[in-house]
């Protein structure tokens, strides 16, 4: 496959069948007669009763009265239905204009936001895939992208200011996917410089920065997010199921994907409009091997020493055995 090639199969799904569970999520505390659907979308009848077939076929549970009407119910099912990610999206009134591409599987989602963002694709651009083929992590190493357990999305920036430093947005991804993360619960989760989400040794999520050129030259941000939420341990491969770990391992509670993404990306869109000063202080307070040894290799240089902390360009700031302080980029042994 060459690279301008895209292995998928994207999700979509019936106009008709959008509407009404966009309908049915804006009131879910209210029922709805059948006229009122029928109205209210502007469809017949036998195209309603498919798109309930539907939507109760992809686990969305619907109470029926026949006095009052119809409701979705919850629990709402584990599923990245277009209508209710763009019905999330839509609502967050942030300072990014979200907008998503769902895919069943996908070769890879950064991929596709690199391959969309040079055909000039414009910043807020959001793909997401149940499952990737090829999904991948820093430096080429492969991404287990199991299907239907884990968040893989990756987000497209344009950054008003150049140049672009890409270490910087990885502590900025990396600080927002811990900080919601938290918010859910998840209190014990910390960064690993320069890009690990871990829980204790394990890792629970990782962040993968690259950049590209747009049609009109300007250059973007192509931000992929790995987050290992339902996995059981003997869904891991063997040589992983040591050093990973997943939302519901730590919790023993299940998530649902749609909800993860929805408050990762509301961290990011708070984050994205502060100065790196701001994200650094708060990034270090999350940081789980601050002062902790470390081996590097920089430039065929071996430094070893102890992390002390991160320079405004995202370098990270490593006190050497003599007692100098030194700032590398590369990540290293820890």
């Amino acid at each position: 496959m060459n690279g301008s090639e895209c292995t998928y199969c994207k999700l979509s799904c019936d106009p008709v069948e959008n509407l009404l569970l966009r309908l049915l999520l804006s009131e879910k505390e209210e029922r709805f007669s059948f006229r009122t659907l029928l109205s209210a979308i502007g469809s017949n009848e036998k195209e309603i009763w498919d798109s309930l077939c539907s939507l109760e076929s992809k686990g969305f549970l619907m109470s029926y009265s026949p006095l009052r009407g119809f409701a979705i119910t919850e629990p709402l099912p584990d599923f990245f239905h277009p209508a209710e990610v763009q019905f999330i999206l839509e609502r967050m009134n942030g300072y990014i204009n979200w907008r998503a591409e769902i895919f069943e599987v996908i070769d890879s989602t950064s991929d596709e936001v690199l391959r969309r963002g040079k055909r000039g694709e414009k910043e807020g651009l959001v793909v997401i895939s149940d499952k990737q083929l090829q999904g991948r992590g820093r430096q080429g190493r492969s991404w287990e992208s199991s299907s239907s357990l884990g968040l893989y999305m990756t987000l497209l920036l344009e950054p008003r200011f150049q140049p672009i430093i890409p270490q910087q947005f990885a502590i900025m991804s990396s600080l927002s996917v811990v900080e919601a993360l938290k918010g859910m619960g998840l209190e014990n989760v910390g960064i690993k410089w320069p890009n690990d989400i871990m829980v204790d040794s394990r890792k629970l999520g990782g962040i993968l920065i690259e950049t590209d050129y747009g049609a009109a030259g300007k250059r973007f941000v192509a931000i992929g997010i790995g987050i290992n939420v339902n996995h059981k341990k003997h869904q891991f491969s063997k040589p992983l199921q040591k050093k990973a770990t997943s939302i519901y391992m730590e919790t023993g509670q299940t998530q649902r994907r749609i909800e993860v993404m929805a408050e990762v990306l509301r961290r990011i869109d708070h984050n994205y409009r502060l100065s790196f000063s701001e994200v650094k202080e708060k990034w270090i307070m999350q940081m789980v091997n601050l002062d902790q040894k470390i081996e590097i290799e920089e430039r065929g240089q071996k430094i070893k020493g102890r992390i002390r902390g991160v320079a405004e360009m995202g370098w990270l700031i490593v006190e050497k055995e003599d007692g100098s302080i030194q700032k590398v980029f590369s990540a290293g042994t820890f």
